[in-house]
């Protein structure tokens, strides 16, 4: 696997998360998602942003959880569409559920 501290396909490996890594329910054995993986993680050696495109169901985002996992990684799925705002990005001040009417707390964003 490349070392103790990373993880990936020869010869592109990515460093561990501080995260304890799991194999989890996917497989690289079969030739499409170990071929797809082997893409992705050629792609993080670039230290650069990464978009998949691909129709719906054929595997972009478990094959992101699933090296993740393997990495140790948390993984964070946000679907951006012409609703998407700033602040659900960023954070807002929302109600405290519970709390006196007129209470609100930052709740932080994704990013």
């Amino acid at each position: 696997n490349g070392g103790s501290a990373r993880f990936g396909l020869d010869p592109f490996f990515v460093p561990l998360g501080g995260g304890a890594p799991c194999a989890g329910g996917f497989s690289l054995a079969t030739p499409t998602p170990r071929a797809n993986a082997f893409r992705v993680l050629r792609a993080m050696q670039l230290r650069k942003p990464v978009l998949l495109e691909g129709s719906p169901g054929v595997g972009k985002t478990s094959l992101v959880q699933a090296l993740g996992a393997a990495c140790g990684h948390a993984v964070v799925r946000i679907n951006l569409s012409e609703q998407t705002d700033l602040m659900d990005l960023l954070g807002s001040d929302l109600p405290v559920e519970g709390a006196p009417p007129g209470t609100y707390a930052w709740q932080d964003g994704p990013f």
